[in-house]
């Protein structure tokens, strides 16, 4: 396996800025902040030339400022690498299908149900919403984590009711 000592010089070539953090396992978890979208495909090959495989796209609801944050994880040999990123709704993400085909359904799901837009994609059909749903429906929803929330209940109900009176 290697180590994230090893990989480092030859990440270093391709991100300016990259974080290392123990993990709880014992193994490190690499971290690089990009200023946006653009790149990511480029980033993605470079990653693949050096035998990179995609483990996960996680998409978050949107941040104060309107933004979507995106997180693509990487595994390297057992060394996890994510590249964190923010895509605002004028702004769309390069398809890294045709590099990683597990891409797909992730860039898809990112699509379907954070309305965030990927271009150069071979196809857009949506995994789970009908078509008649519209984009931005993580916003509406209740997140578990509020949901198992006991001392939300008041929050839960209140929330429930104004998405009930909308639709």
């Amino acid at each position: 396996m290697t180590k994230p000592a090893a990989l480092l010089p030859k990440l270093r070539t391709l991100f300016e800025a990259i974080t290392s953090k123990p993990g709880p396992n014992g193994r490190d978890t690499l971290w690089v902040d990009l200023p946006g979208p653009t790149g990511l495909a480029a980033l993605a090959r470079a990653l693949k030339e050096i035998g990179a495989r995609l483990s996960v796209i996680t998409a978050f609801g949107r941040d104060t400022a309107d933004a979507s944050p995106l997180a693509y994880t990487f595994d390297l040999d057992g060394v996890t690498l994510t590249l964190k990123f923010r895509v605002f709704p004028n702004e769309a993400v390069e398809t890294i299908v045709p590099l990683f085909r597990n891409a797909d359904w992730l860039e898809r799901e990112v699509m379907e149900l954070f309305d965030v837009r990927v271009f150069g994609r071979p196809h857009n059909r949506r995994l789970f919403l009908d078509e008649s749903v519209d984009g931005q429906v993580m916003d509406r929803l209740i997140p578990l984590s509020v949901l198992s929330n006991s001392a939300s209940t008041t929050m839960l109900f209140e929330r429930i009711a104004e998405t009930g009176m909308k639709e």
